[in-house]
């Protein structure tokens, strides 16, 4: 073998091993805080899509909250969000999370924009969330939800 062939071995080796080094540091390295923002963003893209079972797959099956709802009757209440309106459309204003070991929290401030079954006036709500989650099997539930915020359904003027 000759010099050539050595040293292209060597540095195709040295790159293999700087690429794997990164994928290992990148994959290891995401912590607690950038689980609980991708379960919030997850449930928001489910929320959007009317996509039932990927909101959930983020539900604890210990959800309970201060309104009496257990994880059943939680999702039966976003099946009627999904019957009730359309176009649903959510966009996050403020996200704040609290990293706990036992339960950790986010505060969620956000406009969703959507229309009623059957009419065109697109509807819009400006809400807070207050959301508990849990760490389960490894990965972090909602365990509970206080919304909190407008109690007005408004909607968007139309200019003709």
């Amino acid at each position: 073998m000759n010099r050539n062939g050595k040293s292209g071995r060597i540095v195709f080796f040295v790159a293999l091993a700087a690429a794997v080094l990164y994928l290992c540091v990148r994959l290891f390295s995401v912590d607690d805080e950038s689980r609980i923002r991708k379960v919030v963003y997850s449930g928001v893209v489910g929320f959007e899509r009317e996509d039932i079972f990927r909101c959930a797959s983020i539900i604890s099956d210990n959800y309970s909250d201060q309104y009496g709802n257990s994880k059943a009757s939680f999702i039966g209440i976003i099946k009627d969000l999904f019957s009730d309106y359309s176009d649903l459309r959510v966009e996050i204003k403020q996200l704040q999370i609290n990293v706990e070991k036992e339960g950790s929290g986010a505060d969620v401030g956000f406009v969703c924009y959507f229309k009623k079954t059957g009419e065109k006036q697109i509807y819009y709500d400006k809400g807070k969330l207050k959301i508990i989650f849990r760490k389960e099997a490894g990965h972090w539930k909602i365990f509970s939800v206080d919304y909190s915020g407008s109690k007005d359904i408004l909607f968007i003027q139309s200019v003709a």
